[in-house]
């Protein structure tokens, strides 16, 4: 018996040495640089793929996040103790997966640059005023320095508006795979058109305001969804007795995510009577990789929470992938480039817009210290 108490005792000492070492400054800055890199390049895999209306892609990038879910619980249960299981934090999982939904046609609509740059930073507005004032859920959490934090998020509102006039390239070249590709996309929903008259419906189709002004709508609205995607974890932690490490709600999370990306896919199958548009076999496995690299980010971004607390991560994760995101269109997929309609523009605006976020980033941090 004293040898089963020593063994259980053992087990959970080394249990709280591996959370207090996870819930250091130093783990929390490492993993929101790892959050940063993977949530930059999590899209990356599938850019030059086609994907439709992208139900099929976010059901298949959600598998992908539900796997690392289940290798985290597997790891933690494994190596430390078995983490509770607590049904409210699916729902934070089930607001991403929403928002999730809607990512292919923003891309399409006005660029992956654009897009993610948008999201990111509607994402750190919800995310500050959901843990700043708690919208009568939450305990509201307070910075030490609360004018330099109102200053951060009103330079983050700017940021959106001078991304507002980058102008991305909206057409490219096209090889002759993806001549082919489109010419069976085009014959699957020649088919389908019988079933569904608005199966043929693009968002390409849109005039080129319209298509700009629903893709900056809908980024918006996914930010909305993303901001608040750690408001129902949060909650869990700040009840009584419940455990404060990020890691311990990854599976939930991630298992709420995957049901409601199948949820939102069998409905639009229903929807598509069972004809849905479905990406070519070759696009399968980078979807898998997009949501792989998307889950070692989010649960990055649980450890530095943890670690460095809401206030902090939220401006800086949310808006660094970003400028990543920038950084490899500009420079790989020569997205957004000097055109002739308007020059070095493009640079000029994009070059301010990425100084004013990080201005916006360095004040949102330094809202925590206290100047007094």
């Amino acid at each position: 018996m004293a040898d089963v108490m020593n063994v259980t005792g053992n087990f959970t000492n080394g249990s709280e040495n591996f959370y207090d070492k996870l819930n250091t400054q130093s783990a929390g800055w490492v993993a929101i640089v790892i959050c940063s890199i993977c949530f930059g390049t999590n899209l990356i895999p599938v850019k030059k793929f086609k994907m439709g209306d992208g139900m099929a892609f976010q059901w298949l990038m959600c598998t992908g996040i539900l796997f690392v879910g289940v290798v985290v619980q597997l790891a933690i249960g494994s190596a430390y103790r078995i983490p509770k299981f607590h049904p409210l934090a699916m729902l934070g999982g089930a607001l991403w997966a929403t928002g999730n939904s809607m990512t292919v046609v923003i891309i399409e609509a006005i660029g992956l640059a654009l897009g993610i740059l948008i999201w990111s930073i509607a994402n750190m507005l919800m995310g500050f005023f959901s843990s700043r004032f708690g919208f009568g859920i939450l305990i509201p959490k307070e910075p030490k320095n609360p004018t330099l934090n109102y200053i951060g998020v009103a330079i983050a509102v700017v940021s959106i508006s001078l991304y507002a006039f980058i102008k991305p390239n909206t057409s490219e070249e096209k090889t002759e795979d993806n001549k082919e590709e489109d010419l069976e996309d085009c014959k699957k929903e020649e088919k389908s058109a019988s079933l569904l008259k608005f199966a043929n419906f693009s968002i390409s189709q849109l005039p080129v305001r319209m298509k700009k002004f629903v893709g900056f709508f809908l980024a918006i609205i996914a930010g909305f969804f993303y901001g608040t995607n750690f408001m129902p974890v949060i909650y869990v932690q700040q009840q009584p007795g419940n455990s404060q490490a990020g890691l311990d709600y990854v599976f939930a999370h991630f298992l709420g995510i995957w049901l409601t990306s199948t949820i939102i896919f069998v409905i639009y199958a229903l929807v598509k009577k069972n004809t849905p548009w479905l990406p070519s076999n070759q696009a399968i496995l980078p979807s898998l990789l997009s949501g792989i690299l998307w889950a070692i980010a989010q649960s990055s971004w649980f450890v530095a929470n943890a670690a460095l607390g809401e206030p902090v991560t939220f401006p800086v994760v949310a808006t660094c992938p970003a400028v990543i995101a920038t950084v490899i269109s500009v420079v790989v997929f020569k997205e957004i480039t000097a055109s002739y309609h308007y020059g070095k523009k493009n640079y000029i605006i994009l070059g301010c817009a990425i100084c004013v976020t990080f201005v916006g980033i360095i004040i949102n941090a330094l809202s925590m210290i206290d100047f007094s």
